[in-house]
């Protein structure tokens, strides 16, 4: 089917003007005719259907109805079927029937048999629409039935006048059909196909003298007009492409010259664009060069103009910055170094003086630390352009370790003052120590002496010695000398502090070692420093089965009476007091090594704090109350002398926990590590 149309579609392609208009009309015109002659067809059946079908039938009733015709329908049945018979001659009557009035078939006639049937006995209703039924009374009680059959279809003299009608349309058809072909080529196509053959002409021979001839005054001449003007326009045109196409030969010599003295022109500024791209890429090293010179400065760079816009920065600017290097050009200086804020004063005298400035040890806070910085601002010159570049150094390390060195001068002033006070210092403890071994010694029954010197004055060494244990005083002289022993080990340990050296480990059981360090730090009292070990509870969470660990007992017993005392000034520094205060000592062990935990409830530390809590000087107390050397000491003592680890942990509010690692191997004591808190 779709080969068919595209054939059909080349077939109407190829056909002429002419052709194509006079198969369009002859297509509508016959389309027309056939048309119209179905709707007149179609509405006569249905006028005969609905209109003369049902008049023909109620005439017959009627004519059969009456009492002479009535008495010979339902008389003789040979008489009632001829009368039958000429009521049939009626147009479109085929068969009628008479029932008496028991429903039985009284006479009938049917003019085809064999189309039309009817029933032996009075149907009770109509069938279909070409079936009536009538009912008439002969006399009184006495009713006949008529049963007529009709025939819709349309007579045969009709369709002889149809065909006759469709004859004489065609006819009619053929005639017009002529006259429009003789119309349509007189009026359309000879004009068409003589602007055709004239435009062939014109297109083969390119001749734009020709023109053509106006038929008519219609659009078709019209357009023979217009073809006509467009040929004169162009003949100019033709003319004057012409004489162009002359002026432009002449152009065209002219242009080759031109063109020959370009190519000189050319070759020579290439050789200038050769030179000025080798001078750029000397230009660009040398500018590459200069910025990585700026760049790999340590000191900050940056270049502001009088209306203090930053024009140029290095890395070290930006990275002080915390920008990007595109989003510092062009910004103010106030945002992107807001805290140059403070030398505005300075900048505005360079730029209006034409001298430098100088801004030493500028505190500046920069996230979560504080550093210092000096500044040198000095005008820019041999620039058109007034401004002034700032130099900015990082001096925060440099300060640190001039801190460090103050103190470890202090340290070595301290070292020199405990190796001269400590002969000062031992010899009264000595003297402490031995009057206590002599008390002792003098109240001893073992010496002859002693008896004596009580036999003479009539007194019993044993009532003595039983009235000074009664009353404590034995305890008082133990304590005496501990206390003096534990001196001169502390003066001992400052010394070593101070002058270094080598200590000798030995094995100490641990937990003997804390339980004597906690009994000594609760028998401290001194409200006046903050020590109340009375209202602390201690809890113990202790290895039993930790073994013998190498160390310095005097120096970890300092380290943790320190730690204790420090946990209870914390403790009692709390701003909520409703809790218990609580001291918890722990020690576990992990492979090679052993963990000692002093934790606190108290008021905790500051990250700040925190992260200088081992630097020798270095307090939070009041002045007299502490020297700032108790924990500088004890880190010395676990990570110098034991070869250990000492680290804190601290939640402002809550507490602080400190960690002691110990090595159990002495052979195999690495070097200190130092854990301190970020």
């Amino acid at each position: 089917m779709r080969r068919l149309n595209q054939a059909f579609y080349r077939y109407l392609s190829s056909l002429s003007l002419s052709r194509k208009l006079l198969g369009g009309l002859i297509s509508v015109v016959l389309a027309i005719a056939i048309i119209a002659t179905g709707v007149v067809m179609i509405s006569a059946y249905l006028m005969s259907k609905h209109y003369f079908l049902p008049a023909n039938v109620q005439a017959v009733v009627k004519i059969l109805s009456e009492d002479a015709v009535l008495m010979s329908l339902t008389g003789n049945v040979t008489r009632a079927e001829q009368t039958l018979s000429a009521a049939s001659e009626y147009s479109q009557i085929r068969a009628l029937a008479v029932y008496n009035p028991e429903g039985e078939l009284h006479a009938f006639y049917n003019s085809l048999p064999e189309k039309f049937i009817i029933p032996p006995q009075a149907p009770e209703r109509v069938e279909s629409e070409f079936q009536f039924m009538a009912h008439v009374e002969k006399m009184p009680g006495q009713e006949y039935t008529l049963f007529i059959q009709a025939d819709p279809s349309l007579p045969l003299f009709f369709f002889n006048f149809m065909s006759l009608a469709g004859l004489l349309i065609l006819f009619v058809f053929a005639l017009l059909t002529f006259l429009v072909t003789r119309f349509i080529r007189r009026f359309v196509t000879l004009p068409v196909l003589h602007l055709i053959r004239v435009a062939k002409k014109v297109s083969e021979q390119e001749n734009y003298e020709i023109r053509a001839r106006r038929f008519h005054k219609d659009e078709i001449g019209s357009l023979a007009e217009t073809f006509n003007t467009m040929l004169q326009r162009i003949a100019v045109r033709d003319q004057q492409l012409t004489e162009e196409k002359d002026k432009a030969e002449k152009a065209g010599a002219q242009a080759q010259q031109m063109a020959a003295q370009m190519r000189l022109s050319n070759e020579e500024l290439e050789r200038e664009m050769v030179v000025r791209h080798q001078i750029e890429i000397k230009l660009t090293r040398f500018q590459d060069y200069l910025n990585n010179i700026i760049d790999s400065m340590p000191s900050a760079l940056v270049a502001v103009d009088n209306q203090l816009n930053v024009n140029q920065c290095n890395s070290e600017a930006a990275r002080l910055a915390r920008l990007p290097f595109s989003q510092i050009i062009g910004q103010p200086l106030d945002h992107a170094l807001p805290f140059l804020y403070q030398c505005q004063n300075q900048i505005n005298r360079t730029l209006a003086e034409q001298t430098a400035q100088h801004v030493e040890k500028l505190p500046v806070r920069l996230e979560d630390s504080e550093i210092y910085l000096d500044l040198v601002i000095y005008p820019l010159s041999g620039d058109d352009t007034p401004g002034a570049v700032i130099r900015i150094d990082n001096i925060t390390q440099r300060l640190r370790l001039e801190e460090m060195m103050v103190q470890t001068e202090k340290m070595m002033s301290v070292g020199g003052l405990a190796a001269g006070m400590a002969h000062e210092i031992n010899n009264p403890l000595g003297a402490i120590i031995q009057n206590t071994q002599n008390i002792r010694r003098r109240l001893s029954k073992s010496l002859p002496a002693n008896q004596a010197a009580a036999e003479e004055k009539d007194i019993s060494l044993e009532a003595i010695n039983q009235y000074l244990e009664e009353r404590g005083i034995v305890r008082f002289l133990e304590n005496i000398q501990d206390a003096g022993v534990r001196a001169s080990k502390i003066v001992s340990n400052m010394l070593l502090f101070s002058r270094g050296g080598e200590r000798a480990l030995s094995p100490t059981p641990l937990t003997d070692l804390i339980e004597r360090t906690i009994e000594i730090a609760a028998s401290d009292f001194n409200l006046q420093k903050g020590l109340d070990f009375m209202q602390i509870r201690v809890h113990k969470e202790l290895d039993p089965t930790l073994q013998d660990v190498p160390c310095i007992a005097s120096e970890i017993q300092q380290v943790l009476l320190n730690l204790l005392k420090n946990a209870a000034f914390a403790i009692n520094h709390r701003k909520d007091k409703t809790e218990i205060g609580q001291i918890t000592l722990r020690t576990t062990k992990e492979d090679d090594r052993v963990m000692i935990t002093v934790g606190d409830n108290g008021c905790g530390m500051e990250s700040q704090v925190r992260k200088r809590i081992f630097e020798p000087f270095y307090t939070t107390k009041e002045v007299g109350k502490g020297t700032g050397l108790g924990l500088s000491v004890s880190y010395f003592i676990i990570t110098t002398h034991h070869k250990g680890n000492m680290s804190v942990f601290s939640v402002p509010g809550k507490g602080s926990e400190f960690t002691i690692t110990l090595p159990l191997d002495s052979k195999t004591i690495t070097s200190p590590v130092c854990e301190l808190p970020d």
